[in-house]
């Protein structure tokens, strides 16, 4: 199986390729915004193993919660390749790649959104605990197990999520026609046009 994964969510952004069973993974911290910088670097990628895009299985990207800007752009790079190779796509979310290299524990995962708010997570052994959510992160974390390792950029151990995650859990999914960003609540311009 072949799956071309992209992680756009955060500030650092990261391409991966699983390639029956392994797994290859461009890290793309630039100074060039996600829409100039994945796809050269997917196309790199992909070019090492003599690949191109029509030679996937299936595509993958990280639908959120993150940087509204940077979930767009994952998502319609999957969708739009998805579509014109006629492959499925495949929908990850950034809290579920976070706790997955952490998945034989019970992890709780938390994303920072400013403010004493976040998105957040928990999962053991794989299932889902808590799902994921927007949150006040002092409330989320108020009443987690003992044992609960913490991860992401709103913790002590400020983990991003990778695209090498994403393609972990993908190729162990069905895909879909089209996938969707996963928001989980309304974005600034939003909440300001509805006040």
């Amino acid at each position: 199986m072949k799956i071309l994964a992209f992680e756009t969510t955060d500030a650092v952004a990261s391409v991966a390729l699983y390639l029956d069973g392994k797994i290859y993974e461009t890290v793309i911290d630039t100074d060039r915004r996600h829409a100039e910088s994945v796809l050269p670097a997917a196309d790199a990628l992909l070019s090492e193993h003599g690949l191109s895009t029509a030679d996937m299985d299936a595509f993958a990207a990280d639908v959120g919660p993150g940087s509204f800007t940077g979930v767009r752009i994952g998502v319609c790079m999957a969708n739009a390749l998805s579509a014109a190779h006629k492959k499925p796509v495949v929908a990850v979310n950034a809290l579920e790649a976070l706790a997955y290299p952490y998945q034989s524990e019970t992890v709780c995962a938390l994303i920072d959104a400013r403010n004493g708010n976040g998105y957040g997570a928990v999962y053991r052994n794989g299932e889902i605990l808590k799902a994921p959510c927007a949150c006040v992160i002092a409330d989320f974390t108020a009443d987690l197990p003992e044992d609960c390792r913490m991860v992401g950029t709103a913790t002590n151990d400020p983990k991003m999520p990778s695209a090498s995650a994403v393609a972990s859990i993908a190729a162990n999914r069905t895909g879909e026609k089209e996938i969707v960003p996963l928001y989980l609540k309304l974005s600034q311009a939003e909440r300001m046009w509805n006040a």
